[in-house]
């Protein structure tokens, strides 16, 4: 589709896709409910758990919601941190050492992002068909990561042309399935690959499933990107985020599952690893003798068979003894060595 997007790059000098690790970011949400006291508590579980962003969102009600659905007003009005409050949120982010970044869901918190200077700016599934928005994001001047939740190709091309516009060429993109919690048969990862053909840049996948398994398979199938919700408290009316969240009592376990989905991924050459060196004697199969043989032998079919261990001429140089002429005389089961054909 396009060929105008960095392959790699970097946010804050953390390199994004090229073979990197796997950029994890901790979507808080409004999971923190407008309590800095839990804002506080969520920053700590992501940087504690090894991720590498703690991600948050800016919005102001009235500018993000009309009229015409004031339930929605009514539920996220509380849910909203004051720019002084995003300043702390962030100064604990450096605290921790973990990076802070935020999606701004309404043009009132464009100036948010610049005046906390986020290293790259996200953006939600929301801003489909949204492209004058997609633009002004874009003239900010960072690297973007752009979910594609309820996207199908045309929306993707739109997407892009309108960074493109902004002037902005570091561009990730995440599959993305908005449902909450999203049904695994709908989770369709193999959209990743789709992506990847379609546009240059990084790839990967922000995650609305109740568990961790989707995300380890995204790592395993190639995202260089994930994403999933972190939450403290659970069973919270009106709210949806904690049915995908992970918490205190599983996201480190998970974070420490991807990097370990990583390292098994591996190098991608069919070869034998350097622990399987030990199981090659016991596990193969040498050729041994099916009976008593004498020196001056010529050996045949009927002399020869393969059994374990593997710890001399293997079974698939048969033709490197047959009619080979004894040297020393040979038990049966001993395997027949080099040295003693000719």
């Amino acid at each position: 589709m396009t060929t105008r997007f960095a392959p790699e790059f970097e946010i804050a000098g953390r390199p994004i896709g090229g073979g990197a690790p796997c950029l994890i970011i901790a979507e808080a949400g409004v999971g923190h409910f407008g309590d800095m006291v839990l804002a506080r508590e969520l920053v700590d579980l992501a940087a504690e758990s090894g991720a590498d962003v703690f991600k948050t969102q800016f919005f102001d009600v009235d500018a993000l919601i009309a009229k015409r659905a004031p339930d929605w007003r009514d539920r996220l009005r509380p849910r909203n941190l004051t720019l002084d409050e995003a300043h702390e949120v962030k100064a604990r982010c450096d605290e921790k050492g973990i990076l802070f970044m935020s999606t701004a869901h309404d043009e009132t918190r464009l100036s948010w992002l610049t005046e906390l200077d986020v290293p790259a700016i996200k953006v939600g599934s929301g801003e489909r068909s949204n492209p004058l928005f997609l633009t002004k994001l874009a003239e900010l001047g960072k690297p973007m990561i752009v979910s594609t939740g309820m996207y199908g190709e045309t929306d993707i091309h739109e997407a892009l042309t309108a960074c493109t516009a902004g002037g902005c060429d570091e561009v990730a993109l995440l599959h993305c399935v908005t449902s909450y919690p999203t049904p695994p048969e709908d989770v369709n990862l193999s959209a990743m690959d789709r992506m990847a053909e379609l546009f240059e840049g990084p790839v990967g996948y922000s995650d609305h499933t109740a568990d961790g398994l989707a995300v380890l398979a995204a790592v395993a199938r190639g995202a260089e990107i994930v994403e999933k919700h972190i939450t403290i408290l659970r069973d919270v009316p009106n709210a949806q985020d904690w049915k995908v969240s992970a918490g205190p009592e599983n996201f480190a376990d998970l974070v420490a599952d991807i990097r370990r989905t990583e390292t098994m991924i591996g190098h991608g050459r069919k070869e034998p690893a350097p622990c399987e060196l030990p199981g090659m004697e016991w596990a193969l199969k040498s050729l041994v003798a099916t009976r008593d043989l004498p020196a001056g032998h010529v050996v045949g079919a009927d002399d020869v068979i393969a059994k374990r261990p593997g710890e001399a001429i293997l079974a698939n140089r048969y033709s490197d003894v047959i009619g080979k002429t004894l040297k020393t005389a040979i038990d049966a089961d001993d395997p027949f060595q080099p040295e003693g054909l000719e």
